[in-house]
């Protein structure tokens, strides 16, 4: 009962019509197909999402009626689904094979949730030699939006680019009155582990970065997949920022969506390329 109570009102009297009502199926021959009734009435808050859907899944013997939730009507949806099976059974008698066939339905309610998350991102081209000059603002610029007085940033960058190129960041930043705080990873293959995700881990919680700041990761494929699986763990997912300094990296670590690291299994005493990601 007290399950019952804590369900949202509008989804216990969808459960209750249903319950009440019997709906006619309609088949079809595709796997997956959407009829739709049609919408009526209102009630004390106005207009109610009366449409309904009917999916039907043939190889899974599935019948299932969608109905819109009146709160969330493009993310909720309660359902009555219906499984049909049918069993066959064969007997030998001494006359005759005796065959049996039997069909059992069931049905199931409940609701379901659809959410999407899209992704998307730009991809900028900065002119050859001008990006850490302290009068181009887009690396800067890249890292955000922030409250005035917030004058401190991230960056988890290469070690071979940190020899190179780390006081010129470092410059970068502070003359743009930016404290850097770096995070500093070997940028081979065989350092592409789980270990060196903690590691970022471990800084950006020391940094302390908030859910919504960006944080910038310099370097070569291996720093930008490392940074990838771990914008994907801290807090759930935070932004970040790919500065792709090889040609592979170019063209594939900071453009793709997903990410990842070698994994060595203990048990198998093996290294698996890229098993584990985001």
């Amino acid at each position: 009962l007290e399950a019952w109570k804590s369900l949202p009102k509008d989804l216990r009297e969808s459960l209750v019509s249903m319950e009440r009502t019997s709906t006619t199926l309609k088949s079809s021959e595709s796997m997956a197909t959407f009829a739709t009734a049609s919408s009526t009435s209102d009630d004390d808050k106005g207009e109610s999402v009366d449409e309904t859907f009917v999916e039907e899944n043939q190889e899974a013997g599935t019948v299932t009626v969608l109905k819109p939730l009146e709160r969330a009507p493009k993310n909720v949806f309660t359902f009555d689904k219906t499984l049909t099976q049918e069993k066959m059974k064969v007997d030998k008698t001494p006359a005759a094979l005796v065959t049996t066939k039997t069909t059992v339905v069931t049905r199931t309610k409940g609701w379901r949730n659809v959410f999407s998350l899209p992704i998307s991102y730009d991809v900028n081209v900065i002119p050859h030699g001008t990006l850490l000059d302290p009068q181009n603002p887009q690396l800067l610029d890249s890292t955000g939006v922030h409250p005035e007085g917030y004058n401190r940033r991230f960056a988890v960058i290469d070690e071979a680019i940190q020899e190179l190129y780390g006081d010129k960041i470092l410059h970068y930043f502070q003359q743009n009155g930016i404290e850097l705080t770096t995070c500093i990873l070997a940028g081979g293959e065989p350092d592409k582990r789980p270990a060196a995700v903690d590691t970022l881990l471990d800084a950006m919680c020391a940094y302390k970065l908030r859910r919504r700041e960006p944080f910038l990761a310099i370097g070569g494929g291996v720093i930008l997949d490392i940074a990838g699986m771990g914008a994907c763990l801290y807090r759930r997912g935070v932004p970040f920022v790919r500065v792709p300094t090889t040609l592979l990296a170019i063209v594939d670590a900071s453009v793709g969506v997903k990410n990842g690291v070698d994994y060595c299994c203990d048990l198998t005493g093996e290294a698996y390329k890229n098993r584990v990601g985001s």
